[in-house]
C-alpha cells in the first residue's frame, strides 16, 4: 500500500525535536528548509523510506471549503509529534527498519469520520500506511434507493474520503516489488547499448486493447439512465439538463464496429485481447444484462481473438461498487487499470478512434523504450486551489486544471501539457500507482455519477502520463542523492561525499558546452529497435525524446545560473568546522526534496550536468557497479519500469463531426473518392448539434458510407448472421 509523507508547504504547525529534553515542542510557521533539515535528523531513515509516517498533502481543498456548508467534516492532519523517545542514525539495516516504523500522531488514534466504510483506507495507529482499519467496524453509509434526489447520498460518499490525504509517496522498493531483470538492462540503461550477439533478439510485445463504449441510442439504455438523471443533483425543474446533456455523449453511429475492423487490419499482429467496458442494463432496479454491440459474435463464434465484454461491477473494486451505475467516462477511466489480464501493458480507445495505417507495437509500446506518449501544445500549471470558475470551463479543462494542481503539489511546480486526444498507451501497474497515489481525489472521483457534479475529478490519463514522467525523474534524483552519493548511508552528505558530487558536476559542465557531446537517442530509436530485432514505429516516427536521454524536463532546461549554494545547500562546497552529522543542511533527504520538488529547475540542471559525463545513457547517475550492486539492481528495475518515449502527434487526424455535408465534402471526398493518403490515426468526435430527425439520419448515412468505404471487411469478432 502507499506510504504517507509530509508536504511542508501545506503544514502550518511544525514540530521541533528538542534533543536536550527529548520532547517535541510546537513551533509556528517554520521555513521549508529548516523544517526538512530537522525532519532529516528526526527520521534518519533508510533512503527512499526516510519519511514514512508523515502526512503528505492532507490539506482541505477549495471544494472541501465550499462543501462545509453541507456539514461535511474535513479531517485535517496538520500537527503532531513523532512517537519516538530518541532518534539517532540507525547503525544497521535492522535498526534502520525499526526507525522507519515510527508513527506520526498527536497522541491518540486518528479515526475517520463516522459512517466510513470499513473498506476505506484510513490512518491507523498500528502503522502509517493507507491500510484498512480492521480493529473496528464502522457503520456503512446509507444508500438511497428511493426516488428522492441523491445529493445527500453523494455528499455522504464525499465525506467518506475526507480522512484520506490528497497524495502520498510510494517507495520505489514497493513500486517494483516482484520485478525481475533479464540481464541486458544494465548495458541498456547505463550506455544505451543492446548486445544482440550476446542477448539474442527481443520478442515483439503483445498489447491489450481496451474500449470504453456506450450505445446511448438503445431504448433499454435510455430506460436505465433516466431514473438516475432525474435524481441527479444536476437536474433542474424544467428537465433541460436531462434532455441535453447526453445527446452526443452517448449517441452511437456504429463506429465501434469499424474501429474493430481498423485495429484488426492495422494492429492485429500484436493485439493480445480486446475488452469492451460497458454499462449494465437495468430492469426494476436490478442489472439484468451487459450492454453489448448487436453485431458482436459470441466468443465461440469469433474467429480471431476473444473479445471480452466487461460490466462496471466487474471493473470497480468492492468498496466502490455501491456507487454504480455510473454514466461518467472519467469515473470509469479512473478504474480502468482493474481490467483483468495476464499483461501489464494496454492501449485504451474510444469507439470513435480508428487506426488508419499499419502499426507496429512500437507505435504504442516497446520493451526497450517503453510507452509511446503524445501531448498537445498547451500546458497547465495550477498553483492555487481550483475555484468555481475553473469548474465551469469548457470540456476537459476543469479536470486538467485540478489534476495539474495536485501534480504541482506532489512533484513540484511546472507547466505540464495535456495528453493528445487519441488512444493512450498505459501500464496497469503504473496507472494504479498514479491513481491510488492521490487517495482523496481518487475516492471522491468515484462518487461522480455524471460529469459536472459538485467538485472536481482526477483526470486519469493526464495524471498517469505525468506521474510516469515525473517518477522517472524523481527516481534519478533519489538514486543519485540518496544512494550513489550518500555512500555510508548515514542520511547526511559528508565533506568527502560532497566533493565527489562537486567533481562530477564540474566534469559535466565542461562537456555541456559542446552541443554534440551527448547523442540524441531519440533520433536513433528506429535503429536501436531494429538492432534488437524489433519493428520500428510506422505511424509515429517523429520521436521528440526518450527517457534514456534523461528526464523530459532537461531538454529545454536553462542551467547557466546553476548554483551549488542555492540548489544543493548553503556552504555545499565548503568544509565545515563540525561533523556533517550535526549539520542538517547537508541532509540527503533535504537535498533530495529540494531538487525533486521544491526547486525543480535545480533538479533538472543537476541531472543534465551529471549526464554530460557520458555520450549516451544514464550511467553517471546509477549506483556504482563495483560497490553498490544491490542498489544498482533496484534502480535498474525502477528505470525500466518508468521508461517512455515522447512522440509528435501530428500523424493523427482529429475531426469534430458537425453534419453530413462536412463528412462527405472533407472526408469521403478526400479519402474515398480521391484516395488521398490517410493519416496514421483518425478520430471522429461527435459534435452534431441538430435535433432534426432527417438531418440526424443523413449524418448516420454519411458516417456509415465513410467508415464502410475505409474498412469494408468484417472483423473476426463480427457475427456472420
Amino acid at each position: 500500500m502507499p506510504v504517507i509523507i509530509v508536504d511542508t508547504n501545506q503544514v502550518t504547525d511544525v514540530i521541533r525535536y528538542n534533543k536536550a529534553t527529548s520532547k517535541g515542542t510546537t513551533e509556528q510557521t517554520r521555513s521549508n528548509e529548516e523544517l526538512f533539515a530537522r525532519e532529516a535528523l528526526d527520521t534518519a531513515a533508510e533512503p527512499g523510506l526516510n519519511r514514512i509516517g508523515h502526512t503528505y498533502g492532507n490539506q482541505a481543498s477549495q471544494q472541501d471549503r465550499v462543501m462545509e456548508k453541507d456539514n461535511i467534516d474535513i479531517h485535517r492532519h496538520s500537527k503532531g509529534r513523532l512517537n519516538s523517545e530518541e532518534v539517532r542514525p540507525p547503525a544497521n539495516d535492522i535498526e534502520r527498519t525499526k526507525v522507519t516504523e515510527m508513527v506520526y500522531t498527536d497522541g491518540e488514534e486518528k479515526k475517520p469520520p463516522e459512517n466510513t466504510p470499513q473498506e476505506t483506507h484510513i490512518l491507523s495507529k498500528a502503522g502509517s500506511s493507507l491500510a484498512p482499519d480492521t480493529g473496528s467496524v464502522a457503520a456503512k453509509p446509507v444508500v438511497v434507493e428511493d426516488n428522492s434526489n441523491e445529493s445527500e447520498q453523494h455528499l455522504l460518499w464525499e465525506k467518506d474520503a475526507k480522512h484520506l490525504p490528497d497524495f502520498v509517496w510510494i517507495p520505489f522498493e514497493k513500486a517494483v516489488e516482484g520485478e525481475t531483470l533479464r540481464g541486458w538492462e544494465d548495458d541498456w540503461v547505463a550506455s544505451a547499448k543492446f548486445d544482440r550477439d550476446k542477448r539474442g533478439i527481443q520478442q515483439e510485445p503483445k498489447i491489450d486493447f481496451v474500449y470504453l463504449w456506450v450505445n446511448g441510442s438503445e431504448a433499454d439504455f435510455q430506460t436505465t439512465i433516466r431514473p438516475w438523471e432525474e435524481r441527479s443533483i444536476l437536474n433542474d425543474p424544467e428537465v433541460k439538463w436531462v434532455r441535453s446533456h447526453g445527446t452526443n455523449r452517448y449517441r452511437d453511429w456504429d463506429e465501434l464496429r469499424y474501429s474493430f475492423r481498423s485495429n484488426e487490419k492495422n494492429a492485429g499482429h500484436f493485439i493480445n485481447t480486446v475488452k469492451i467496458l460497458v454499462n449494465s442494463i437495468y430492469e426494476n432496479g436490478r442489472a439484468v444484462r451487459k450492454q453489448t454491440p448487436e453485431w458482436l459474435a459470441t466468443e465461440q463464434q469469433q474467429t480471431k481473438r476473444p473479445v471480452q465484454v466487461v460490466a462496471q461491477k466487474e471493473l470497480f473494486e468492492r468498496a466502490t461498487v455501491a456507487r454504480l451505475p455510473t454514466f461518467n467516462s472519467l469515473t470509469i477511466e479512473n478504474q480502468i487499470f482493474n481490467t483483468a489480464s495476464d499483461l501489464d501493458q494496454f492501449f485504451t480507445l474510444s469507439d470513435d478512434m480508428l487506426l488508419t495505417r499499419n502499426h507496429s507495437a512500437a507505435d504504442i509500446y516497446s520493451p526497450l523504450f517503453g510507452a509511446s506518449l503524445s501531448f498537445k501544445t498547451n500546458g497547465y500549471s495550477k498553483t492555487t486551489p481550483p475555484t468555481d470558475i475553473d469548474s465551469q470551463r469548457f470540456g476537459e479543462k476543469p479536470y486538467l486544471i485540478y489534476t495539474s494542481w495536485l501534480l504541482n503539489r506532489r512533484f513540484g511546480v511546472r507547466k505540464r501539457k495535456g495528453q493528445s486526444h487519441f488512444g493512450h498507451s498505459l501500464s496497469r501497474s503504473i496507472m494504479r500507482q498514479a491513481v491510488e497515489g492521490f487517495p482523496r481525489p481518487e475516492r471522491q472521483s468515484v462518487c461522480k455519477r455524471f460529469r459536472g457534479e459538485l467538485g472536481f475529478q482526477l483526470y486519469s490519463w493526464y495524471a498517469t502520463y505525468h506521474c510516469l514522467i515525473e517518477r522517472h525523474r524523481e527516481a534519478l534524483i533519489w538514486n543519485y542523492v540518496m544512494l550513489r552519493s550518500d555512500v555510508d548511508r548515514d542520511g547526511v552528505l559528508s565533506w568527502e561525499e560532497r566533493q565527489t558530487v562537486i567533481a562530477e558536476l564540474a566534469a559535466g559542465a565542461e562537456n555541456s558546452e559542446r552541443s554534440t557531446f551527448r547523442q540524441k537517442l531519440f533520433y536513433r530509436v528506429p535503429s536501436k529497435l531494429a538492432r534488437a530485432g524489433l519493428r520500428p514505429p510506422q505511424v509515429n516516427p517523429n520521436i521528440l525524446w526518450t527517457s534514456l536521454d534523461g528526464p523530459w524536463a532537461i531538454k529545454d532546461a536553462e542551467c547557466t545560473s546553476f548554483s551549488l549554494d542555492e540548489c544543493l545547500a548553503p556552504g555545499f562546497d565548503s568544509i565545515t568546522g563540525q561533523p556533517s552529522t550535526l549539520t542538517p543542511t547537508f541532509s540527503s533527504a533535504l537535498i533530495f526534496d529540494r531538487l525533486a520538488r521544491q526547486n525543480s529547475n535545480c533538479g533538472d540542471c543537476l541531472l543534465k550536468r551529471i549526464l554530460h559525463q557520458t555520450p549516451s545513457g544514464l550511467g553517471p547517475l546509477l549506483p556504482r557497479a563495483e560497490t553498490q550492486q544491490s542498489d544498482r539492481e533496484l534502480v535498474l528495475k525502477v528505470l525500466m519500469r518508468y521508461k517512455y518515449v515522447i512522440v509528435d502527434p501530428s500523424d493523427a487526424l482529429f475531426v469534430m463531426v458537425t453534419d453530413a455535408d462536412q463528412i462527405d465534402s472533407t472526408l469521403s471526398r478526400n479519402y474515398l473518392r480521391e484516395s488521398k493518403q490517410l493519416s496514421g490515426q483518425m478520430r471522429l468526435n461527435d459534435d452534431v448539434e441538430t435535433t432534426d430527425e432527417q438531418e440526424l439520419k443523413d449524418v448516420q448515412n454519411a458516417m456509415r458510407e465513410l467508415l464502410h468505404g475505409l474498412f469494408p471487411d468484417p472483423s473476426g469478432a463480427e457475427t456472420t448472421l
